[in-house]
């Protein structure tokens, strides 16, 4: 076990998300919170715009920067986001979710983009 109990938290979220569904995106995705802190991805919100189209469900494992600026929808969850980043991703009209509320609402993880 991990000594960060939400990044613990996130990790659990993902594992018992892959036991209910077998759906591989959960088992990539704990896989990548597993890595060594040094190798965690790091995604500014410019790429995320870049890869993304409006409406666009976007899981990010690791952390959302705010540099750059999104102009469409999406849905996007992250294991941390800048305030910069969140404020951005609303004021766009998107929505940010923690983990849990993610894994709830896109169980199946169909139509998901990992971006990383």
């Amino acid at each position: 076990m991990l000594s960060n109990p939400v990044l613990n938290d996130a990790i659990w979220s993902f594992r018992n998300a892959y036991k209910k569904s077998k759906a591989p995106i959960w088992l990539a995705l704990q896989e990548m919170l597993e890595r060594h802190r040094s190798r965690r991805i790091e995604v500014n919100l410019s790429k995320i715009a870049k890869h993304t189209e409006q409406g666009s469900v976007v899981i990010v494992p690791g952390k959302v920067l705010g540099s750059g600026a999104i102009n469409h929808k999406v849905t996007l969850c992250a294991f941390s986001l800048s305030q910069n980043a969140a404020k951005k991703i609303i004021d766009s009209g998107g929505k940010v979710l923690s983990i849990k509320e993610f894994v709830e609402k896109f169980p199946e993880g169909s139509k998901v983009k990992i971006i990383g």
